[in-house]
This record gives structure tokens, C-alpha cells and sequence, in this order.
């Protein structure tokens, strides 16, 4: 009897040790947020209107008034280096008004803020590299600089490129000037 004992109490015991715990476990939820950081994209850009002067001026009006200060003055810095570089001349020597509208409608128009300020300084930065290529090639032209004759040419070659140097590449560093203002 005393084994059966023994094995009752050790099956007991087995059978005890073998079942499912029910334990309590207390679960904490925690919120957690993903911040997510986007930069607002203008998808409705005003653009500069491209059928006729008149649009061109009036869509031009909305988007002066839709920047700030600064912008204001780069977009008027950009407008008047593509007008500046694009006059057309009549065979008097005079400005053809009508071609220079054309031409430059045909340039800035349909463009936003930021595309016709690159434009812009795309010219800034053509005109640096034409000025420094023509004096280059002014100095390599120059065989011998210690030569009477070659001094002057050399020495004003020198200060061009010095001028050279300070032409600005970017709207910010152009000096506008309201009187060239076409």
C-alpha cells in the first residue's frame, strides 16, 4: 500500500507540475507615434503666363505679391538680366520692342519663381565664363610679357581678369539697377 501511496502522490504531483499556470500578466500598451516630417510642395505654383505681354504682366503682378521682400527682388533681379541679355536690335540700331516681347515670353514663360531664377543665373554664370575665356585667351595670345609693346596688353589683361573675378554668378550677389529696367 505504501507504493501504491507513493505512486498516487507522485502521479498527483506529475500531474500538478504538468498543467497550464494561469498566471496573470498585466500588459501595458504603450501609444507610440511616428512623427513624420514633410515639406509642403506648392503643387498650384503661380507661372508667368506666355500668351501676350498683358498676361505676361498681370500674372507677373500675382506672383510678386504672392512672395516675400526678398524673393520680390530676385524675381526683379532675374527679369532684368533675361530682358537684358535678350534684346533684339532693328537694323537702325533701335530696340525691337515686338521681337524682345517675343523672344522673352518665349523664355520666361509658363515658368515658376524658381525656374526663372535659375534661368537667370545661368546667364550671370554664361557671361563669367565668356568675359575669363576671352581674357585667357587674351593672355595666352601674349608670347612674351616683358616685351615694351606686350606690357600694356598684359597689364590690362591682368586687371580684366581681376574684373572678371567680381561678376556676379548669382542673383543675390547681382546689383539691380531700376533704371535699366525694361
Amino acid at each position: 500500500m505504501r507504493h501504491l501511496g507513493l505512486t498516487l502522490l507522485m502521479l498527483s504531483l506529475f500531474t500538478v507540475g504538468c498543467k497550464d499556470k494561469a498566471v496573470k500578466v498585466a500588459v501595458i500598451e504603450k501609444e507610440s507615434k511616428v512623427e513624420v516630417i514633410q515639406e509642403q510642395v506648392k503643387t498650384n505654383e503661380l507661372r508667368l503666363a506666355v500668351e501676350d505681354m498683358e498676361a505676361y504682366m498681370d500674372s507677373e503682378d500675382k506672383m510678386m505679391a504672392s512672395l516675400g521682400d526678398a524673393d520680390q527682388l530676385r524675381l526683379q533681379k532675374a527679369i532684368q538680366i533675361i530682358g537684358n541679355y535678350n534684346i533684339v536690335y532693328s537694323e537702325d540700331d533701335g530696340i525691337d520692342n515686338d521681337k524682345t516681347d517675343a523672344v522673352f515670353l518665349k523664355l520666361v514663360g509658363g515658368k515658376i519663381f524658381s525656374e526663372v531664377c535659375e534661368l537667370a543665373e545661368g546667364y550671370l554664370r554664361e557671361d563669367k565664363q565668356r568675359e575669363l575665356d576671352r581674357i585667357q585667351a587674351l593672355l595666352g595670345s601674349i608670347k612674351t610679357p616683358e616685351v615694351d609693346s606686350e606690357v600694356e596688353r598684359f597689364n590690362e589683361a591682368q586687371q580684366n581678369l581681376k574684373e572678371a573675378d567680381k561678376m556676379p554668378i548669382t542673383l543675390d550677389d547681382y546689383e539691380y539697377n531700376e533704371e535699366c529696367f525694361l
